[in-house]
């Protein structure tokens, strides 16, 4: 289970808990290339359009959601929660038909509808003092909430993925803040006391809800021979449950995409983790849009590979632990490459880990569908 934590404030997020709903966009922007995937559009706005449909593609029914209320004239911004996915992302186009748009001042086009977590809904919001910045309880600088502290360095998108020991780390401190609210059809925000409350009427959220997939603009992009990496990364969190990336099929999964690992712009395109009843398992993804290259696994992936026992590994010490990397890329026939890739090995600092050969799916374009073969 993977937990998101969206980007809210004062006006939209009373909205947002009355109609339980949650959502990203980019301003004015609208998304004609999700119905029309043979549009003309800028490319660089496209990628920032994409980039958010991946985001909240990544996002699973039941999954954990929490909001982050931004900071206002004196008040300090609040993380609040829990809630959980109702449905899969979809498309409401910033049109004038946009749903809630003028209540809620902006127009978001990629949303979800969300209920209330058995976790429970708290009254009360933590700090981001409290959440970022306080070292209470910690001893090593792993356990703090890295995922937001690169967040605020970098001022990313509006839909972040946190990992599982952050999410208990933040749950524990709503825990002791305030008390759970009951389980409600409905809640609501007030702004006077910055505290969650019951609405005392069902939400009824009526707006569009439309695909958000993005193959055809894939292909589209492809076939033109443009730039699609960001396009490959929406559809591969779109389709993740079929192509046969997951080491354990039938179990939960964490799954981050654009993990920042520095403070720098190094970021894991894709990162997903597994358990199962022997061990936990990181299967670290770089994507490319064109042949992959010998940098891939000497530069890339042994940096994410670093990051994550430095950051993330000691999080999980005292269960066996499996990384595997893995590189996305088009079909290559350089036996150079592939055999550079097989025979990369990284090192390995803990005695509780093990990291598997390099994985290596090929994928080749038609103008109709994208397949995968798994090369090594």
């Amino acid at each position: 289970m993977n937990t998101h934590v969206f980007i809210v404030n004062e006006q939209t997020f009373k909205y947002h808990l009355e109609y339980m709903f949650a959502g990203t966009g980019a301003g004015d922007k609208k998304t004609p290339f999700l119905y029309n995937p043979c549009v003309r559009y800028n490319a660089s706005a496209e990628r920032n359009l994409v980039g958010m449909i991946a985001d909240i593609s990544r996002i699973q029914i039941g999954d954990n959601i929490i909001f982050y209320l931004q900071a206002s004239n004196d008040k300090q911004g609040r993380f609040f929660g829990v809630f959980k996915a109702k449905s899969k992302a979809f498309f409401d186009e910033n049109d004038n038909n946009n749903y809630l748009k003028n209540e809620l001042g902006k127009g978001l086009s990629y949303r979800i509808l969300i209920e209330p977590s058995d976790y429970g809904v708290y009254k009360k919001g933590v700090t981001e003092h409290e959440y970022l910045d306080s070292l209470e309880g910690k001893s090593n600088p792993f356990e703090l909430c890295w995922s937001l502290i690169y967040r605020k360095l970098k001022g990313n998108r509006g839909c972040t993925m946190i990992t599982d020991f952050e999410f208990c780390d933040l749950l524990s401190k709503l825990q002791r803040k305030s008390e759970r609210l009951p389980i409600s059809d409905g809640y609501t925000y007030d702004s006077l006391l910055n505290e969650i409350s019951e609405s005392g009427s069902e939400p009824n959220y009526t707006g569009r809800q439309n695909s958000l997939s993005i193959t055809n603009r894939l292909l589209y992009k492809a076939n033109r021979n443009n730039a699609f990496e960001t396009h490959l990364q929406a559809f591969i969190l779109q389709n993740i449950h079929s192509l046969d990336l997951l080491d354990f099929p039938e179990s939960d999964i964490w799954i981050g995409n654009e993990v920042s690992c520095g403070v720098g712009m190094q970021r894991i395109d894709i990162l997903i983790k597994q358990d199962n009843i022997d061990n936990i398992c990181f299967k670290v993804i770089e994507l490319k849009d064109e042949k992959p290259t010998e940098n891939i696994v000497d530069y890339q992936l042994n940096w994410y590979i670093k990051w994550l026992f430095d950051y993330i590994i000691p999080n999980y010490n005292g269960k066996p632990i499996t990384i595997s990397p893995c590189i996305i890329a088009a079909k290559t026939t350089d036996e150079k490459i592939i055999k550079h890739i097989a025979e990369k090995e990284f090192n390995n600092p803990y005695s509780y880990t093990f990291i598997d050969s390099t994985e290596y799916y090929a994928f080749d374009i038609s103008e109709e569908r994208i397949c995968f073969e798994r090369v090594l």
